[in-house]
């Protein structure tokens, strides 16, 4: 259970880090 929540906070931290690495590209 606390392997689950740890690796789904990890994919949100890296989703936000490339959506605004994207946003820097971008504008």
């Amino acid at each position: 259970m606390m392997l689950m929540t740890l690796t789904i906070s990890m994919i949100i931290m890296i989703l936000s880090i490339v959506v605004m690495l994207m946003a820097n590209i971008l504008s």
